[in-house]
């Protein structure tokens, strides 16, 4: 006997052009038998000759391990991409690689804390309008500017305000 011949025949049926399979798990004793009856269809190729639909997998597999997530190293954000790094226990890092024979030799870099407080969504706003405002006003004075210099100072001006407006969206 073939191994075409050996193997089971599972139930088929044909909806319009899918062809569905019964689940293995619907006679008891089989490969992947849990100890209940599936009756399953499963959208299958012509070639399939068996297939497990999706709850009789999930009923085998276990739960995906979920990390704890990110664990802080204690060093300063972009500590990594600095040119020397120097942290509390006196290692060194050049551009994040340890250097152990200037361990103990440098004094620890200091890290100054920023104060720029990020902006809300209506601040934002807020400021975008204000920006918009100071344009506006910039752009009737260069409009009104008869002199060469009051021309190019506005010009200035709004290329300023264009940078901030720019910075803010």
């Amino acid at each position: 006997m073939s191994k075409k011949q050996n193997q089971k025949q599972w139930k088929t049926r044909t909806d319009g052009k899918k062809l569905y399979m019964i689940c293995q798990n619907s006679e008891p004793d089989g490969k992947y038998w849990q100890g209940h009856i599936c009756n399953e269809w499963s959208v299958v190729g012509e070639r399939t000759t068996t297939v497990l639909c999706w709850k009789c997998t999930m009923s085998l597999c276990t739960a995906p391990e979920v990390g704890a997530g990110y664990k802080s190293s204690g060093k300063p954000r972009g500590w990594q991409f600095m040119k020397e790094f120097v942290d509390e226990q006196g290692n060194v890092y050049h551009k994040g690689i340890e250097q152990p024979q200037l361990k103990g030799t440098l004094p620890p870099t200091a890290i100054e804390a920023s104060d720029k407080k990020k902006l809300s969504k209506k601040e934002k706003e807020e400021l975008k309008e204000q920006i918009l405002l100071q344009i506006a006003m910039v752009r009737g004075q260069v409009k009104k500017a008869t002199l060469k210099k009051d021309i190019s100072k506005g010009k200035s001006d709004l290329k300023k305000l264009e940078r901030q407006l720019k910075k803010v969206q």
